[in-house]
């Protein structure tokens, strides 16, 4: 996207000019582009930072009798540990520690876009494609765990038992290959998709607002109904992208009786 379309944060600008006179500074991280990815980092390492440190503040806290912040974390925590259960089968649950913050990371990355000032990492392709190359490669060896390397070859050759599969089996190799590179790329296509465009149509909703002021102050709060639908779709992103690795999951581990 041009410059226009998105001018340099106010608050990483700073940083990112002290950063360029670092002589190590990578160069791919100079000029337009490489601005917007320093953004993309910088953002991401905010929410990092803020996730480990509430953690790190939480877990002597937790209590045997919760009080009422902890229960509803704890009947979350179940609710999405039934899920991984109901789509990866009994024992999906294993898979909570990469699902769950996976989940929760994506959700405040699409949630940081509707702080004034911030940006949602995930409208940067090359963050989602980072989290979608992250669930591709512990993917492929969950499968290779559950099955065996022998057994993990055997799957994506489509599991041959007769003479006839047999023999379509150097056929079904190449296919399935293309289909599990297919996935990292439709995982972080359509997270950067949505989130993208819901940024482009709130900054433009808001300078139709500051376009449209009386005495200074705007006639409608445009963007404002734009942002409730995007709190309610960086919930839903989230949820589709947990749920789709779930759905990998249970293909590349699925023994055959099953």
């Amino acid at each position: 996207m041009s410059a226009e379309a998105h001018p340099p944060n106010v608050l990483t600008a700073p940083l990112y000019e002290w950063c360029k006179q670092i002589p190590w500074f990578p160069d791919f991280l100079k000029g337009e582009l490489g601005q917007k990815h320093f953004e993309t980092i910088v953002f991401s390492g905010v929410i990092m930072v803020i996730l480990v440190t509430v953690a790190l503040i939480a877990k002597p806290r937790l209590k045997k009798i919760p009080g009422r912040l902890q229960s509803i974390l704890e009947v979350s925590l179940e609710m999405l540990a039934n899920m991984l259960d109901s789509l990866i089968g009994p024992g999906g649950r294993q898979y909570l520690p990469l699902l769950g913050t996976s989940f929760i990371f994506i959700f405040c990355l699409n949630m940081l876009g509707l702080i004034p000032g911030m940006l949602s990492p995930t409208a940067n392709l090359n963050c989602t494609a980072a989290l979608a190359i992250v669930i591709f490669i512990m993917v492929q060896s969950y499968g290779i765990k559950a099955n065996g390397f022998v057994g993990y070859i055997k799957h994506l050759a489509g599991s041959p038992k007769g003479v006839a599969m047999w023999v379509l089996a150097p056929l079904m190799f190449p296919l399935h290959i293309l289909g599990e590179m297919v996935k990292p790329f439709s995982l972080s296509l359509r997270l950067y998709g949505n989130i993208s465009g819901e940024d482009t149509i709130i900054l433009a909703l808001a300078k139709i607002a500051e376009n449209s002021k009386v005495f200074g102050m705007p006639i409608i709060p445009v963007p404002l109904p734009m942002m409730f639908f995007a709190l309610f779709t960086s919930f839903l992103q989230a949820f589709i992208f947990t749920a789709l690795a779930c759905i990998y999951i249970m293909i590349l581990t699925a023994h055959e009786e099953h």
